[in-house]
């Protein structure tokens, strides 16, 4: 009776033993399967969040570069638009230096005798030059030629002076902006030419 008793301890140690190696080797098995799903969906959402860092980064790069772009050709066009405004200036400048009353009474004086000498004349120049030049422009002048020139005053011409016919709405305008426009359009293609070139 011991060795059945023996056996049988031996038999159901034996089974037990082996009931608790497969249960461990189940569960070890569900540990690793449990294991592997939890690392693969950490990897997953490691490439995910990794992902998302690289558009994020990407569009921030884009975002900047677009931002630097456009403050560059802001920079561009104020600085062109500088450079234009200091000719502008110039240009006036220069212009008004160079249309002093004694120019001008010659100046008038051609027009006239040339386009006008049969019709009244009508100029209009700034407050400043008008006593000076009516000064020049009569001094000498035959009556006929003093009565068929009036002389007015306009607020709107800084330098130089307009001339028509009288009683006539047609001007030719030879006033410090009127020339300077002229010349800038001789030279502005050129120098948009020169701010144009990359």
């Amino acid at each position: 009776m011991d060795v059945k008793l023996d056996s049988l301890i031996e038999k159901i140690k034996k089974e037990g033993i082996e009931a608790g190696q497969k249960s461990a080797d189940e569960i070890l098995a569900e540990a690793k399967k449990k294991a592997a799903g939890i690392v693969g969906d950490a990897k997953k959402e490691a490439d995910k969040i990794i992902s998302d860092g690289k558009k994020q980064a990407g569009q921030f790069r884009t975002n900047a570069e677009a931002d630097i772009q456009q403050a560059a050709r802001n920079a561009e066009l104020l600085l062109k638009e500088r450079i234009n405004s200091i000719f502008d200036n110039v240009f006036k400048k220069e212009v008004a230096d160079s249309l002093k009353p004694d120019f001008l009474t010659g100046l008038i004086q051609g027009i006239v005798d040339s386009w006008a000498k049969d019709s009244k004349a009508d100029v209009v120049v700034n407050e400043k030059d008008k006593k000076q030049l009516e000064s020049l422009l009569f001094k000498g002048l035959k009556k006929q030629l003093k009565d068929s020139i009036t002389i007015r005053v306009s607020n709107d011409i800084s330098s130089g002076f307009k001339i028509g016919l009288k009683d006539e709405q047609v001007y030719y305008d030879f006033s410090d902006d009127a020339i300077s426009e002229f010349i800038k359009s001789l030279i502005n293609p050129k120098l948009k030419e020169i701010l144009d070139k990359k």
